[in-house]
């Protein structure tokens, strides 16, 4: 059996995949139905990879009866995908009931092509894995491609919403920016809907002129998911933390809730919530807190969260991100104006203020301000 460098690649991104769904699956930190739903992720992918290898490399061909076990796992794809982002961005996610569901067209699929292909003859399966080598498709195989695909993007697609939404809570629920940052998970749906893209874009060149250049297309994909997967071990092994991002007693939304719209809010009542709040915000300054979420100072307040938000959205015209980190750049920029210490840098000033990183700070600044930190600073002389 010869190997090229295309090969070695491929054994690699093999190991790869194994160990980063092991690692996921026996990873102690953070929450574990989280590891092990990425976990059987990368590991569906390297089955399948697995299955493809052996029969690029005629591994079964003394068994055809092996050979083609992988062809439904593709279905697996989105659903893991899915399933993964619900159980990043809920806080009571759990695997169980309905969520089966999303499992039965692999179910079904695995089935009935098991025991279709254990059905046919010896001769047929031979014939079927050469024209596979081959790149020579029977049309059955495109039809089948193309569902799955649309299956994949449909997934993507609801995957993309629940963040969407997500968002969209979040900003009524955190004041820290980076307690909101979701864009590891968004980068990761992102690469694995280009790989899927460039791979059925690739299983349908076989109909066009560019049917040649089909193997290095498919090592351009194993290269890159060879590269993600160093990007994605080396982060995980420099902050095991990677995959601790939710915690149990994050005060993350429990389900996705579309935006709020106008309630019924007594008008009294609402009024002495916001008068409250505004003599809280301006004698006790709890905006100075990095971490501050809508439930602690809902807390503090002695208000019911869900009353505050209300107040702050529809009497104030703002979300609670926005609310509190006015507040923050209000004080810095009483600080850049007026310093207790000439001396004092604008990277002490965002940390004295409750914030806790430089480009939120800069970004925010200059969002409600209109200039940067050092242009305020600049023109207060």
């Amino acid at each position: 059996m010869n190997f090229s460098f295309s090969d070695i690649l491929f054994v690699l991104v093999l190991f790869q995949l194994l160990f980063i769904s092991l690692f996921l699956f026996s990873h102690q930190k953070g929450r574990r139905v989280s590891n092990a739903l990425l976990g059987a992720f990368f590991l569906v992918v390297f089955l399948n990879l697995l299955d493809s290898f052996l029969l690029l490399k005629r591994v079964y061909i003394p068994f055809p009866a092996l050979a083609a076990w992988s062809s439904c796992f593709p279905l697996l794809f989105g659903p893991l995908l899915y399933l993964y982002a619900q159980s990043v961005l809920f806080t009571h996610f759990n695997f169980s009931g309905k969520k089966w569901l999303h499992f039965i067209p692999f179910i079904i699929c695995f089935l009935i092509t098991e025991i279709a292909w254990l059905m046919t003859t010896r001769d047929f399966k031979l014939t079927l894995m050469s024209n596979l080598i081959q790149r020579k498709l029977p049309s059955f195989l495109y039809l089948s491609t193309f569902l799955i695909f649309g299956q994949f993007i449909l997934y993507v697609i609801a995957s993309f919403r629940l963040i969407h939404r997500f968002k969209i809570i979040s900003e009524n629920h955190f004041s820290d920016r980076q307690k909101r940052d979701i864009n590891w998970l968004i980068s990761t749906i992102l690469f694995f809907t280009i790989c899927m893209v460039l791979s059925a874009l690739n299983g349908f060149s076989s109909l066009t002129p560019w049917a040649g250049y089909y193997f290095l297309v498919f090592s351009i994909i194993i290269a890159l998911i060879f590269i993600f997967i160093i990007r994605v071990l080396l982060k995980a092994l420099r902050n095991p933390e990677i995959f601790a991002l939710i915690d149990e007693n994050d005060h993350t939304p429990k389900k996705p809730l579309p935006a709020q719209v106008h309630s019924n809010l007594p008008e009294q009542e609402g009024k002495k919530i916001l008068e409250k709040l505004r003599v809280y915000m301006a004698t006790q300054k709890p905006y100075l807190e990095p971490e501050l979420t809508l439930d602690e100072l809902a807390s503090q307040l002695q208000v019911r969260p869900k009353l505050l938000s209300q107040v702050i959205n529809e009497m104030q015209n703002q979300n609670f991100f926005d609310f509190i980190n006015r507040y923050r750049i209000e004080a810095a920029k009483n600080l850049l104006a007026h310093p207790p210490d000439k001396k004092m840098t604008i990277l002490e000033v965002l940390y004295e203020v409750g914030f806790n990183s430089k480009s939120s700070f800069n970004t925010l600044f200059k969002k409600y301000t209109g200039l940067t930190p050092s242009e305020f600073k600049k023109k207060q002389g």
